[in-house]
């Protein structure tokens, strides 16, 4: 057995508390930042939903004005919505992140891995979404599928279809991805370039859960009052974490992006066509 030093022991002895320090203070910067992005993320929310659905709030004319180019008010305050997010989320970045924008993901970086993503992912996600509705069939009823749509007109289905086969994924990927990871990596890993896995694994993870976060919808503060759909904050994870997992090893938001707007085209289209056929 080999007897350490005095010197040797305080040596070891100090090391290890630096290494208890450091893993201390990297929790300590990780709690910090996920507790300001949760703010962010409520804080952005209540804003877009008040300049979007508050019929005192400032939207009026912008939805006369969709509505003269053909938009119920529904699929108007739904347009507008995303519109807002857009550009709120560009602007957070630029103001807070302070990267080129080509830098952070867009771009039409790593062409060759987007394709294999994207030709693995669709198939994938349109078995997952008929095995999962056969289920929730079996166990729920017809409404558990299709409670978010009703019986319209083909023209407002079809305007419909294309609002959320189109706008979820530039209106959520940009905050929930670049805004989100980036700020994470600046705050907690202090703005590494180059990522571990173990590092990449946290970003995932955590960001999949603000992810989660904010598909729950703050309605009252005091007394508090939540609304959220738990199989859907379930499935926000799921697909935060491939989303999250694209984006990082990819480098870009293309594929993030274009799986959302699949994934939001399948359940809308599927859950009207399941309405037509019942």
């Amino acid at each position: 057995m080999v007897q350490l030093s005095p010197v040797q022991e305080d040596s070891s002895m100090h090391a290890t508390l630096l290494s208890i320090k450091r893993t201390f203070l990297w929790l300590f910067r990780l709690i910090v930042a996920v507790m300001l992005l949760v703010f962010v993320i409520v804080l952005f929310q209540q804003v877009i939903n008040y300049l979007t659905y508050d019929l005192d709030g400032p939207s009026t004319p912008v939805i006369a004005l969709l509505a003269r180019l053909g938009f119920e008010e529904s699929l108007g305050r739904a347009v507008y919505w995303y519109v807002l997010q857009i550009v709120f989320s560009l602007l957070l970045i630029k103001l807070v992140i302070r990267k080129k924008f080509t830098d952070i993901g867009f771009n039409l970086q790593n062409g060759r891995l987007s394709r294999r993503l994207l030709l693995w992912f669709f198939p994938g996600f349109l078995l997952a979404a008929a095995m999962s509705w056969y289920g929730l069939y079996a166990l729920l009823g017809l409404e558990a599928i299709t409670g978010g749509v009703e019986a319209r007109s083909v023209s407002y289905m079809v305007k419909d279809i294309a609002i959320f086969g189109l706008l979820p994924g530039p209106g959520e990927e940009p905050l929930f991805r670049v805004f989100v990871i980036q700020f994470l990596i600046m705050v907690v890993f202090k703005g590494k370039e180059v990522l571990l896995r173990w590092e990449k694994a946290v970003l995932i993870v955590v960001s999949s859960i603000l992810f989660m976060a904010g598909h729950v919808f703050v309605l009252s503060f005091a007394p508090l009052q939540l609304k959220y759909d738990v199989l859907q904050l379930v499935i926000s994870f799921s697909l935060g974490v491939f989303y999250a997992f694209s984006y990082l090893y990819t480098k870009s938001l293309v594929v993030p992006i274009v799986c959302h707007n699949y994934t939001d085209l399948v359940v809308r289209a599927g859950s009207y066509l399941l309405l037509g056929l019942a």
